[in-house]
């Protein structure tokens, strides 16, 4: 049973994955000025990058359950690229919530520096700067990502596109992915593997 409630969980999200990213082409541009004010290297554009591959750092960036499966599927990769961290979606189902490492090159930063899975890259990039908050009452706040240089130029219509996404996804995401979610932004590195031996 635990086996065909999880395959049904997988194929749920990966219909929900598929409609995210055919409604995103339809998102307004953010107007964010990446070019001109920017010094991050998670966008694929390549006339942002100063550094070499091996050099360029990234950010954590949590995916959503079934999300590296997804990633997996659509593009080939190895489930060993992801950092991966265990949920419990019940106390007898428990899945694997894929990572990016803090601090580590993204998996799909390519040698000429560009984002090679841009066509499917996570929500947790797609809506960035906006960061989703589940608060006490389960209900949706909002931080800006304080990294961007140009926060002040997001378009406000940009804006309200990702806020419906997540709004969407509220009903079907567990307390616990929220809790790793706000967990995770907090890290200044990862936990040692010994002090947690469920981390992988």
């Amino acid at each position: 049973m635990t086996a065909e409630f999880i395959a049904q969980l997988k194929s749920e999200w990966f219909e929900r994955f598929n409609g995210i990213f055919e409604n995103s082409k339809t998102i307004p541009s953010s107007d964010l000025k990446c070019v001109e004010l920017c010094q991050e290297r998670c966008c694929p554009r390549p006339d942002l990058r100063l550094k070499p591959p091996h050099k360029v750092s990234g950010s954590i960036v949590v995916l959503l359950p079934f999300e590296m499966e997804y990633l997996m599927e659509r593009t080939g990769v190895a489930r060993d690229v992801f950092r991966r961290w265990p949920l419990a979606l019940t106390p007898d189902v428990t899945i694997e919530i894929g990572m990016f490492d803090l601090g580590k090159t993204c998996p799909f930063l390519t040698e000429n520096l560009q984002c090679s899975i841009y066509q499917f890259y996570p929500l947790d990039c797609r809506t960035y700067p906006l960061l989703p908050v589940l608060n006490y009452r389960r209900e949706l706040e909002w931080e800006l990502g304080s990294s961007c240089p140009s926060l002040a130029l997001l378009n406000p219509k940009f804006g309200e596109a990702v806020k419906l996404i997540w709004q969407e996804l509220l009903p079907v995401l567990p307390q616990a992915w929220w809790d790793l979610y706000a967990f995770a932004d907090h890290w200044k590195g990862w936990p040692d593997p010994k002090e947690n031996c469920n981390a992988s």
